[in-house]
């Protein structure tokens, strides 16, 4: 059976085990990841980029700093990225790291958010399931938005399961709805299933 989750309740629910999570399939783009080691480097300081990379057990070439649509790694990359920052710099904070999490997701390409904000949630919303397609390798993302309203409904993969990815997501809406300067009055996620995720979301010009 469905259940509803908000942001605060996936913040505080246990993670996976470690082996569970570096197990899920698929791959997923670098730019997905955006300028991350420059905001880590900005905050506690120019090793700790080396840091992150040591506690993952990546290369810099598998990760490096600013990935980009070129890179591709494990999908489970991005949801330990996030874990071991909040870890080693957050005291385990889930919430704590959405303020960097949002000034990350800041540093997109600067005409494309521009583009974003001008279009408006509803048409950017409607266009997420071909964003999705481009980034990750595995499941679906079916999209649907009026005016004032939108539905993502993530079907098919393991990795929406994971309540770190499914935090990150609703994360990412709360950003995107901030830069956009609207105001996002409703959000919320549907623990569909194991492999299926639903966000829905309600908002004012």
């Amino acid at each position: 059976m469905s259940r509803r989750v908000t942001i605060e309740e996936l913040a505080a629910t246990p993670r996976w085990p470690l082996e569970r999570t570096l197990a899920l399939p698929g791959q997923l783009r670098g730019n997905a990841l955006r300028a991350w080691g420059t905001h880590v480097a900005r905050h506690w300081g120019p090793r700790a980029t080396d840091r992150v990379r040591e506690l993952l057990g990546l290369h810099a070439k598998t990760l490096p700093d600013v990935p980009t649509k070129r890179d591709w790694m494990p999908i489970w990359v991005q949801l330990r990225l996030a874990e071991v920052i909040v870890d080693e710099w957050c005291e385990g904070d889930m919430l704590g790291f959405e303020a960097l999490f949002a000034e990350t997701s800041g540093t997109g390409d600067k005409v494309m958010r521009w583009v974003a904000a001008q279009l408006g949630p509803t048409a950017v919303l409607r266009r997420a399931g071909s964003y999705h397609t481009s980034v990750c390798t595995v499941g679906s993302l079916d999209a649907s938005a009026d005016a004032r309203s939108a539905r993502l409904d993530f079907r098919g993969a393991d990795v929406f399961g994971n309540p770190t990815w499914r935090l990150l997501n609703m994360m990412s809406m709360r950003t995107m709805f901030s830069f956009m300067k609207k105001r996002l009055t409703s959000i919320s996620g549907v623990d569909v299933s194991p492999r299926d995720y639903i966000i829905e979301l309600e908002w004012t010009s």
